[in-house]
């Protein structure tokens, strides 16, 4: 997917319309490391004896995996008062490219 590299778009700040400058930002949603349900689960496997479930193997990576593309964040910059927004386009295949025109 191509991307122009300056969009004329609504700046919510100025409150009116001008060029942005676009970056592209790839989100990345991260887990803590101690969720609620890991730490139930270590609290539980505490002790002698059979767990239940927490006593069964992980699930393996690959039978998770379900997603086939990624979502996408473009951050755009104003020229004229130099704050930034986001603005998400939802799910693309190919890579996004930022193109000069």
């Amino acid at each position: 997917m191509k991307i122009p590299a300056v969009i004329r778009t609504f700046c919510p700040y100025c409150r009116k319309h001008t060029e942005h400058t676009v970056k592209i930002i790839e989100p990345s949603k991260q887990r803590r490391s101690l969720s609620k349900g890991q730490r139930r689960a270590e609290r539980r496997r505490k002790g002698h004896g059979n767990h239940g479930r927490y006593s069964k193997r992980a699930i393996s990576q690959w039978k998770l995996r379900t997603k086939t593309t990624k979502k996408i964040d473009l951050l755009l910059t104003c020229k004229e008062c130099g704050k930034s927004h986001h603005r998400s386009i939802k799910r693309v295949k190919k890579t996004p490219e930022i193109v000069k025109v």
